[in-house]
């Protein structure tokens, strides 16, 4: 049988500037922190998998990354985001490794069991698991085996747009339902309901104890 080895690939615009539609909502300094507490939220939830990979082309990001433990890589060119995933997803298929888990690095409110869900699928090679965002607009986990399945293709409605790739290769993709994942730090809306919720991740505690979140919550 095939040895099963699935990697997360966690792409980071990095701290300095990100998250340009929090502006109204948080200063340049608070989101470059709120990217750092998130990213380490997403790595320490994918954790139990066989290794995480950042890709990012801010050297700060990937240094913070590989000191908590993730492999890093450089991201080729500016083809943005998709490019980036795709980047990862045909080095580890060059590699052997059989899937990759995409997760955003702005979904902190994930957790180790949801990813054990998404490891526990596959089946059949390839495969596919595609988690929407709460608006079923984005797609905030994208799991292919193999890596190098598809090549993505992020942005508005691209949850639609990825399970529509799939299918026309073929590849009827799971699609799975996750609290965890399906809020993502986008806009001051993400960010008050983020600010609402008890989840006890680094994220949130930042938010609290720097006195953001009462801020938010009050306005």
């Amino acid at each position: 049988g095939v040895v099963w080895l699935m990697l997360g690939v966690v792409p980071s615009k990095g701290f300095e500037a990100p998250k340009q539609r929090l502006a109204e909502a948080l200063s340049a300094h608070e989101r470059g922190s709120l990217a750092e507490h998130m990213l380490r939220d997403v790595l320490a939830a994918l954790d139990d998998l066989e290794g995480t990979l950042v890709i990012s082309r801010d050297e700060a990001t990937l240094n913070a990354a590989r000191w908590l433990g993730a492999r890093v890589m450089l991201e080729k060119g500016n083809g943005g985001y998709s490019a980036a995933v795709h980047q990862a997803g045909e080095m580890l298929a060059s590699e052997g490794v059989t899937a990759m888990m995409h997760v955003p690095g702005d979904v902190p409110l994930i957790s180790r069991d949801e990813v054990k869900r998404i490891v526990a699928l596959p089946e059949n090679i390839p495969g596919a698991c595609v988690v929407p965002s709460r608006d079923f607009d984005g797609t905030n986990c994208l799991a292919l085996w193999p890596p190098d399945l598809i090549e993505p293709a992020f942005g508005p409605d691209s949850f639609r747009r990825h399970c529509q790739i799939l299918e026309d290769l073929g590849v009827k993709p799971v699609v799975l339902e996750l609290d965890g994942f399906a809020l993502d730090i986008d806009t001051p809306e993400d960010l008050r309901l983020f600010c609402m919720g008890q989840n006890n991740c680094g994220s949130l505690q930042y938010l609290q104890a720097s006195g953001i979140s009462a801020r938010i919550l009050s306005d």
